[in-house]
């Protein structure tokens, strides 16, 4: 049998997580493996035994019971059909940069060039609920590091993880890598399809979770460890004070990892995790030139075109732009704080979201990171 085949069957079998898996392939050869879940003697290795605790007759069983009517070779195929190539630990092709970390997926599934990890790369991550100052930011980031050869990893995430992967698609020069915790043929979010395509066309989208294999929560945290593992330093954007970013936060220092924070509004709740980072000693990233001097790179980060220079705000625009400050508010929040009447208030909240310097999102009113930092502030 095809040992590839055997590896993707091996990632189908029920309870099958990434420690187990691991534990199999590190134990036997892909083909061995597979014959051993079939012959039920799976259990007798003492390090597969462990990763199966609690229960590891009950494991056996189940995967021997699964095994039975399943046909690697099918599988394979599938995988195949779709444009996935699969890469094994200790197999030909695996990247060189998983292999020597002391957690690597044992199978990764993928769509794209993996060469494109022999580049300098770094991972932006932060909270799926950002605020459009976080979204500008990453967005930037993403677009500046791609530009000066700095491969963009993320995990696809709606929100910061989104906001730098689509700036990196606009950077025009290094391609970008995504992680992402389900099956390449399950996409999610579901409003993120065309980016996954774009992701894989331009650069690279790796999972390790074989075709037909949902989001489930624990995929999640799994996936974070591999973006970790991939990066040479790690940029956290906007992190609630116990958000899921911080999960790769914790996989990046435990393979000492450079880790970099954006300051945030500390009225800001999306802010409250990278502002605690700060504190705690990690490096802040106010741009692009910060970030590869954490790479070790000196070369300054190139020009990308901007849009041209927008008029400053004058008058009531300036006054409301004063007042909404850089946490998200709502019209009558505004009306408060500026003492305007609300046709007023709306005329200048239009003229600044036309100019770029504001945005609404469900009826609250947020700041726009770009029109500030790429004009250098009012």
């Amino acid at each position: 049998m095809n040992p590839r085949d055997c590896a993707v069957a091996l990632t189908a079998l029920p309870v099958m997580g990434p420690a187990r898996l691991l534990a199999l392939l590190r134990a036997w050869e892909p083909e061995e493996a597979w014959a051993q879940v079939v012959s039920r003697r799976v259990m007798a290795h003492a390090e597969v035994a462990e990763a199966c605790r609690p229960d590891p007759a009950g494991v056996a069983a189940l995967w021997w019971k699964a095994a039975s009517t399943s046909d690697p070779g099918a599988l394979g195929a599938a995988h195949r059909a779709a444009g996935v190539a699969i890469d094994v630990i200790g197999l030909p092709g695996y990247p060189a940069t998983l292999a020597e970390d002391h957690q690597p997926p044992a199978v990764l599934f993928s769509r794209g060039s993996l060469a494109i990890l022999d580049a300098p790369r770094v991972a932006i991550v932060g909270t799926r609920r950002c605020t459009r100052y976080g979204h500008d930011v990453a967005h930037r980031l993403g677009r500046e590091l791609a530009a000066a050869g700095v491969v963009v990893v993320s995990g696809l995430a709606k929100g910061i993880d989104g906001a730098a992967h689509e700036g990196a698609l606009s950077g025009g020069a290094a391609p970008p890598f995504a992680v992402v915790g389900s099956g390449h043929d399950v996409v999610y979010p579901a409003v993120h399809r065309s980016l996954w395509r774009r992701v894989a066309e331009a650069g690279a989208l790796v999972s390790e979770a074989p075709l037909g294999s949902r989001p489930e929560p624990w995929r999640f945290p799994a996936r974070n460890r591999i973006i970790a593992a991939l990066a040479q330093a790690v940029v956290v954007v906007e992190s609630h004070a116990g958000g899921g970013s911080m999960h790769t936060v914790e996989a990046a220092n435990d393979r000492a990892r450079a880790i970099l924070a954006v300051p945030g509004p500390v009225v800001s709740p999306a802010s409250v995790g990278t502002n605690r980072l700060i504190r705690e000693g990690c490096a802040p990233a106010l741009d692009a030139d910060d970030v590869l001097v954490a790479l070790g790179l000196d070369a300054p980060v190139p020009q990308c075109a901007t849009a041209a220079a927008r008029p400053t705000p004058e008058g009531t625009a300036a006054a409301v732009l004063d007042a909404l400050g850089w946490a998200p508010a709502t019209l009558d929040q505004l009306l408060g704080r500026t003492g305007l009447r609300p046709g007023p208030a709306a005329v200048a909240l239009a003229e600044l979201e036309a100019e770029g310097w504001v945005s609404a999102t469900g009826g609250w009113w947020e700041r726009s990171g770009v029109a500030d930092v790429d004009r250098g502030g009012r």
